[in-house]
Protein backbone atom coordinates (compact mmCIF):
# COMPACT_ATOMS: atom_id res chain seq x y z
CA UNK A 1 0.00 0.00 0.00
CA UNK A 2 1.01 3.69 0.02
CA UNK A 3 2.60 3.28 3.47
CA UNK A 4 4.74 0.38 2.35
CA UNK A 5 2.93 -2.11 4.61
CA UNK A 6 1.97 -5.58 3.45
CA UNK A 7 -1.77 -6.18 3.90
CA UNK A 8 -4.09 -9.16 3.57
CA UNK A 9 -7.86 -9.25 3.42
CA UNK A 10 -9.50 -11.65 5.88
CA UNK A 11 -13.18 -12.42 5.28
CA UNK A 12 -15.09 -13.84 8.24
CA UNK A 13 -18.65 -14.86 9.04
CA UNK A 14 -20.38 -15.23 12.39
CA UNK A 15 -20.35 -18.98 11.74
CA UNK A 16 -16.54 -18.92 11.45
CA UNK A 17 -16.12 -17.38 14.88
CA UNK A 18 -19.09 -19.19 16.42
CA UNK A 19 -17.70 -22.61 15.48
CA UNK A 20 -14.95 -23.65 17.89
CA UNK A 21 -12.72 -25.42 15.34
CA UNK A 22 -13.10 -22.65 12.75
CA UNK A 23 -12.43 -20.13 15.52
CA UNK A 24 -9.10 -21.84 16.27
CA UNK A 25 -8.22 -21.93 12.56
CA UNK A 26 -8.92 -18.20 12.33
CA UNK A 27 -6.56 -17.56 15.27
CA UNK A 28 -3.84 -19.60 13.58
CA UNK A 29 -4.31 -17.59 10.37
CA UNK A 30 -3.99 -14.25 12.17
CA UNK A 31 -0.91 -15.42 14.09
CA UNK A 32 0.72 -16.55 10.83
CA UNK A 33 0.03 -13.15 9.26
CA UNK A 34 1.47 -11.33 12.27
CA UNK A 35 4.66 -13.43 12.10
CA UNK A 36 5.02 -12.47 8.43
CA UNK A 37 4.59 -8.80 9.30
CA UNK A 38 1.31 -8.59 7.38
CA UNK A 39 -1.52 -6.29 8.50
CA UNK A 40 -4.91 -8.11 8.34
CA UNK A 41 -7.85 -6.10 6.96
CA UNK A 42 -10.97 -7.82 8.29
CA UNK A 43 -14.44 -7.69 6.74
CA UNK A 44 -17.60 -9.76 6.87
CA UNK A 45 -17.93 -12.31 4.09
CA UNK A 46 -21.27 -11.10 2.72
CA UNK A 47 -21.29 -13.61 -0.13
CA UNK A 48 -21.81 -16.62 2.16
CA UNK A 49 -23.23 -15.14 5.40
CA UNK A 50 -26.84 -16.11 6.13
CA UNK A 51 -29.15 -13.40 7.45
CA UNK A 52 -29.76 -15.03 10.85
CA UNK A 53 -26.03 -15.27 11.54
CA UNK A 54 -24.70 -11.97 10.22
CA UNK A 55 -22.60 -9.54 12.22
CA UNK A 56 -24.56 -6.75 10.55
CA UNK A 57 -21.92 -4.14 11.36
CA UNK A 58 -18.16 -3.86 11.67
CA UNK A 59 -18.38 -2.76 15.31
CA UNK A 60 -19.44 -6.18 16.59
CA UNK A 61 -17.11 -7.89 14.13
CA UNK A 62 -14.16 -5.91 15.48
CA UNK A 63 -15.12 -6.75 19.08
CA UNK A 64 -15.26 -10.46 18.30
CA UNK A 65 -11.89 -10.36 16.53
CA UNK A 66 -10.36 -8.41 19.43
CA UNK A 67 -11.70 -11.00 21.87
CA UNK A 68 -10.50 -13.87 19.70
CA UNK A 69 -6.96 -12.48 19.52
CA UNK A 70 -6.89 -11.50 23.24
CA UNK A 71 -6.17 -7.92 22.25
CA UNK A 72 -5.40 -5.41 24.96
CA UNK A 73 -7.22 -2.51 23.33
CA UNK A 74 -9.88 -2.11 20.63
CA UNK A 75 -10.05 1.32 18.98
CA UNK A 76 -13.18 2.17 16.97
CA UNK A 77 -12.83 5.15 14.64
CA UNK A 78 -16.06 6.98 13.80
CA UNK A 79 -17.46 10.37 12.80
CA UNK A 80 -17.88 11.61 16.38
CA UNK A 81 -15.22 12.08 19.04
CA UNK A 82 -16.70 9.74 21.62
CA UNK A 83 -19.83 8.77 23.50
CA UNK A 84 -22.05 11.63 24.66
CA UNK A 85 -24.71 11.89 27.35
CA UNK A 86 -27.18 12.59 24.52
CA UNK A 87 -27.10 13.12 20.77
CA UNK A 88 -24.70 16.11 20.30
CA UNK A 89 -26.30 17.02 16.95
CA UNK A 90 -29.62 17.60 18.70
CA UNK A 91 -28.70 18.58 22.24
CA UNK A 92 -26.28 21.52 22.77
CA UNK A 93 -25.97 20.46 26.43
CA UNK A 94 -24.60 17.03 25.51
CA UNK A 95 -21.30 16.20 27.18
CA UNK A 96 -18.64 13.75 26.11
CA UNK A 97 -18.07 10.86 28.51
CA UNK A 98 -14.31 10.39 28.92
CA UNK A 99 -14.31 7.08 30.78
CA UNK A 100 -16.96 4.40 31.26
CA UNK A 101 -16.10 2.44 34.38
CA UNK A 102 -19.22 0.24 34.39
CA UNK A 103 -20.91 -0.19 31.03
CA UNK A 104 -24.03 -1.72 32.62
CA UNK A 105 -24.80 1.54 34.44
CA UNK A 106 -24.84 3.60 31.24
CA UNK A 107 -27.88 5.80 30.70
CA UNK A 108 -27.28 7.64 27.45
CA UNK A 109 -29.14 8.47 24.24
CA UNK A 110 -27.78 6.26 21.44
CA UNK A 111 -30.40 7.15 18.88
CA UNK A 112 -27.94 8.25 16.20
CA UNK A 113 -27.82 5.97 13.16
CA UNK A 114 -24.87 4.81 11.12
CA UNK A 115 -23.14 7.21 8.77
CA UNK A 116 -22.41 6.76 5.08
CA UNK A 117 -19.04 5.35 6.13
CA UNK A 118 -20.42 2.47 8.17
CA UNK A 119 -23.43 0.31 8.94
CA UNK A 120 -23.50 0.81 12.71
CA UNK A 121 -24.64 3.73 14.83
CA UNK A 122 -23.72 4.44 18.45
CA UNK A 123 -26.03 1.65 19.69
CA UNK A 124 -23.93 -0.96 17.86
CA UNK A 125 -20.77 0.54 19.34
CA UNK A 126 -22.22 0.11 22.84
CA UNK A 127 -22.99 -3.52 21.95
CA UNK A 128 -19.41 -3.93 20.72
CA UNK A 129 -18.12 -2.41 23.96
CA UNK A 130 -20.15 -4.93 25.97
CA UNK A 131 -18.68 -7.79 23.94
CA UNK A 132 -15.12 -6.50 24.13
CA UNK A 133 -15.06 -5.54 27.80
CA UNK A 134 -16.77 -8.80 28.81
CA UNK A 135 -13.85 -10.60 27.17
CA UNK A 136 -11.23 -8.56 29.03
CA UNK A 137 -10.53 -6.04 26.23
CA UNK A 138 -10.70 -2.29 26.85
CA UNK A 139 -12.24 -0.24 24.06
CA UNK A 140 -12.07 3.36 22.85
CA UNK A 141 -14.43 5.31 20.58
CA UNK A 142 -12.59 8.18 18.87
CA UNK A 143 -12.94 10.46 15.86
CA UNK A 144 -11.40 9.31 12.58
CA UNK A 145 -10.71 12.92 11.50
CA UNK A 146 -7.05 12.71 12.54
CA UNK A 147 -5.22 9.33 12.32
CA UNK A 148 -2.77 10.57 14.96
CA UNK A 149 -5.54 9.98 17.52
CA UNK A 150 -4.55 6.28 17.55
CA UNK A 151 -1.14 7.21 18.97
CA UNK A 152 -2.83 9.45 21.53
CA UNK A 153 -5.05 6.59 22.67
CA UNK A 154 -2.09 4.24 23.05
CA UNK A 155 -0.24 6.91 25.06
CA UNK A 156 -3.18 7.16 27.43
CA UNK A 157 -4.25 10.68 26.45
CA UNK A 158 -7.83 11.67 27.31
CA UNK A 159 -9.37 11.50 23.85
CA UNK A 160 -12.68 9.99 22.85
CA UNK A 161 -14.37 7.62 25.28
CA UNK A 162 -12.58 4.76 27.02
CA UNK A 163 -14.55 1.70 28.13
CA UNK A 164 -12.62 -0.08 30.86
CA UNK A 165 -12.38 -3.84 30.59
CA UNK A 166 -14.29 -6.03 32.99
CA UNK A 167 -12.52 -8.65 35.06
CA UNK A 168 -13.16 -12.04 33.54
CA UNK A 169 -14.82 -14.55 35.86
CA UNK A 170 -12.94 -17.31 34.10
CA UNK A 171 -9.50 -17.73 32.58
CA UNK A 172 -10.58 -20.56 30.29
CA UNK A 173 -10.16 -19.82 26.60
CA UNK A 174 -13.42 -21.58 25.74
CA UNK A 175 -15.52 -19.40 28.04
CA UNK A 176 -13.70 -16.28 26.90
CA UNK A 177 -14.68 -17.29 23.38
CA UNK A 178 -18.33 -17.77 24.42
CA UNK A 179 -18.35 -14.40 26.20
CA UNK A 180 -17.16 -12.75 22.99
CA UNK A 181 -20.01 -14.10 20.84
CA UNK A 182 -22.92 -11.67 20.41
CA UNK A 183 -26.08 -13.52 21.43
CA UNK A 184 -28.92 -12.30 19.20
CA UNK A 185 -31.57 -14.84 20.17
CA UNK A 186 -32.86 -15.56 23.66
CA UNK A 187 -34.39 -18.23 25.89
CA UNK A 188 -36.72 -17.12 28.68
CA UNK A 189 -36.44 -19.32 31.78
CA UNK A 190 -38.62 -19.92 34.82
CA UNK A 191 -37.33 -19.14 38.32
CA UNK A 192 -36.13 -22.69 38.95
CA UNK A 193 -34.04 -22.77 35.79
CA UNK A 194 -32.62 -19.29 36.46
CA UNK A 195 -31.58 -20.40 39.96
CA UNK A 196 -30.01 -23.61 38.64
CA UNK A 197 -27.99 -21.84 35.94
CA UNK A 198 -26.85 -19.21 38.45
CA UNK A 199 -25.57 -22.10 40.58
CA UNK A 200 -23.49 -23.20 37.57
CA UNK A 201 -25.71 -26.11 36.58
CA UNK A 202 -26.74 -27.15 33.08
CA UNK A 203 -29.92 -25.91 31.43
CA UNK A 204 -32.70 -28.39 30.67
CA UNK A 205 -35.79 -28.01 28.49
CA UNK A 206 -38.22 -28.15 31.42
CA UNK A 207 -37.18 -24.67 32.53
CA UNK A 208 -37.64 -22.98 29.14
CA UNK A 209 -40.82 -20.91 28.95
CA UNK A 210 -40.31 -18.90 25.77
CA UNK A 211 -38.00 -18.73 22.75
CA UNK A 212 -37.12 -15.57 20.86
CA UNK A 213 -35.56 -15.74 17.42
CA UNK A 214 -34.67 -18.51 15.00
CA UNK A 215 -31.30 -20.23 15.32
CA UNK A 216 -29.47 -23.48 14.53
CA UNK A 217 -27.74 -25.61 17.13
CA UNK A 218 -24.27 -24.71 18.46
CA UNK A 219 -24.61 -20.92 18.49
CA UNK A 220 -24.51 -18.45 21.40
CA UNK A 221 -27.92 -17.84 22.98
CA UNK A 222 -28.80 -15.31 25.68
CA UNK A 223 -30.52 -16.62 28.82
CA UNK A 224 -33.18 -14.39 30.42
CA UNK A 225 -35.55 -14.47 33.32
CA UNK A 226 -39.22 -13.92 32.52
CA UNK A 227 -38.77 -10.15 32.89
CA UNK A 228 -36.24 -10.14 30.06
CA UNK A 229 -33.12 -9.67 32.19
CA UNK A 230 -30.21 -11.38 30.42
CA UNK A 231 -28.01 -12.96 33.08
CA UNK A 232 -25.96 -15.47 31.05
CA UNK A 233 -25.29 -16.85 27.61
CA UNK A 234 -24.15 -20.20 26.32
CA UNK A 235 -23.81 -22.55 23.36
CA UNK A 236 -27.11 -24.28 22.71
CA UNK A 237 -27.27 -27.97 21.73
CA UNK A 238 -30.60 -27.69 19.94
CA UNK A 239 -32.08 -25.45 17.23
CA UNK A 240 -34.99 -23.11 17.91
CA UNK A 241 -37.30 -25.48 15.99
CA UNK A 242 -36.29 -28.41 18.21
CA UNK A 243 -36.55 -26.35 21.40
CA UNK A 244 -40.03 -25.19 20.45
CA UNK A 245 -41.07 -28.85 20.63
CA UNK A 246 -39.04 -29.57 23.78
CA UNK A 247 -39.67 -26.50 25.97
CA UNK A 248 -41.31 -27.26 29.29
CA UNK A 249 -40.69 -30.99 28.94
CA UNK A 250 -38.32 -33.45 30.58
CA UNK A 251 -35.28 -34.46 28.54
CA UNK A 252 -36.37 -38.12 28.63
CA UNK A 253 -39.31 -37.04 26.42
CA UNK A 254 -36.86 -36.04 23.67
CA UNK A 255 -37.48 -39.08 21.48
CA UNK A 256 -41.25 -38.76 21.81
CA UNK A 257 -41.13 -35.07 20.86
CA UNK A 258 -38.43 -35.11 18.16
CA UNK A 259 -38.40 -38.68 16.91
CA UNK A 260 -34.75 -39.10 17.84
CA UNK A 261 -32.47 -38.85 20.86
CA UNK A 262 -30.54 -35.63 21.29
CA UNK A 263 -28.11 -34.14 23.79
CA UNK A 264 -28.86 -34.78 27.47
CA UNK A 265 -29.21 -31.04 28.18
CA UNK A 266 -30.06 -27.88 26.27
CA UNK A 267 -26.86 -26.09 27.32
CA UNK A 268 -24.11 -27.83 29.28
CA UNK A 269 -22.81 -25.95 32.32
CA UNK A 270 -19.33 -25.92 30.79
CA UNK A 271 -20.69 -23.89 27.89
CA UNK A 272 -22.42 -21.19 29.98
CA UNK A 273 -20.91 -17.81 30.88
CA UNK A 274 -22.63 -15.93 33.71
CA UNK A 275 -22.95 -12.15 33.55
CA UNK A 276 -24.05 -12.04 37.17
CA UNK A 277 -22.96 -14.54 39.82
CA UNK A 278 -24.88 -13.65 42.96
CA UNK A 279 -28.68 -13.54 42.48
CA UNK A 280 -29.13 -11.88 45.88
CA UNK A 281 -26.92 -8.99 44.71
CA UNK A 282 -28.96 -8.33 41.59
CA UNK A 283 -29.45 -4.70 40.69
CA UNK A 284 -30.74 -3.07 37.48
CA UNK A 285 -27.27 -2.08 36.31
CA UNK A 286 -25.87 -5.61 36.58
CA UNK A 287 -27.99 -7.20 33.89
CA UNK A 288 -29.20 -6.47 30.37
CA UNK A 289 -32.87 -6.23 29.51
CA UNK A 290 -34.27 -7.56 26.26
CA UNK A 291 -36.59 -5.21 24.41
CA UNK A 292 -40.26 -6.10 24.69
CA UNK A 293 -40.64 -5.87 20.91
CA UNK A 294 -41.77 -9.28 19.67
CA UNK A 295 -40.39 -9.06 16.14
CA UNK A 296 -37.04 -7.41 15.53
CA UNK A 297 -35.47 -7.13 12.05
CA UNK A 298 -32.03 -8.71 11.90
CA UNK A 299 -30.34 -5.37 11.20
CA UNK A 300 -31.82 -3.98 14.44
CA UNK A 301 -30.98 -6.94 16.69
CA UNK A 302 -27.96 -5.16 18.12
CA UNK A 303 -30.32 -2.60 19.64
CA UNK A 304 -32.56 -5.23 21.24
CA UNK A 305 -30.51 -5.34 24.44
CA UNK A 306 -30.59 -2.25 26.64
CA UNK A 307 -29.40 -1.58 30.20
CA UNK A 308 -32.16 -2.36 32.70
CA UNK A 309 -34.17 0.67 33.66
CA UNK A 310 -33.38 2.56 30.44
CA UNK A 311 -36.12 4.00 28.32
Amino acid sequence: NSLGESCAQVLLTYENLGNRSQHKNAINTFEALFKLGVVPIVNENDTVAVEELRFGDNDCLSAMVASMLKAKHLIILTDVDGLYTSNPTKDPEAKRIEVVEDIESLNVDVSSKGSSLGTGGMATKITAAKLATASGVRMSIVSAADPAVIVQVLKGDKVGTLFKKRTLKTSKDKKRWIAGLPARQFLYLDKGAVSAVMKKKSLYAAGIQKIRGKFPANVAIGLCDMKGNVFAQGLVNYSSVELDMLKGKQMNECFESLGYYGAECVIHRGNIVLFQFDPSAASPKQVFRVSSIESIPSQDLNEAVKPSGSS
